[in-house]
């Protein structure tokens, strides 16, 4: 939180999140992946992947960032890869980041230019 001129402004960025789904025909097993972004307490961008079977314990990886935006394109560059290995989201939430409140001055790869 930032005080200038007596009034408080909260830096907010709304997260992205994607679920992805896919099926193998011949054994009937679904295969899971998770990715979502969020920033950590040093002020890091997070992308978080999960993957495994449905009702088995996944697989879980961080991938750090400094800007939002490098962590944007890694998520979308894994949707892309995974919908090529026969994945499907099937639920996904969080706009682009421009659409968020506020944008941290603080951190030029974050903001709007």
């Amino acid at each position: 939180m930032e005080q200038s001129n007596n009034v408080s402004r909260v830096y907010c960025y709304i997260g992205m999140k994607a679920y992805l789904q896919r099926l193998n025909p011949n054994s009937g097993d679904v295969w899971f992946y998770s990715i979502q972004i969020q920033r950590d307490l040093m002020g890091r961008w997070q992308v978080i992947r999960e993957w495994g079977r449905s009702g088995s314990p996944g697989t879980v990886r961080h991938m750090p960032y400094d800007a939002y935006y490098d962590a944007q394109e890694s998520m979308e560059t894994l949707i892309e890869e995974l919908s090529q290995r026969g994945y499907q989201v099937v639920h996904s939430e969080g706009p682009n980041p421009k659409d968020a409140a506020y944008y941290n001055e603080e951190h030029p790869d974050d903001r709007d230019s």
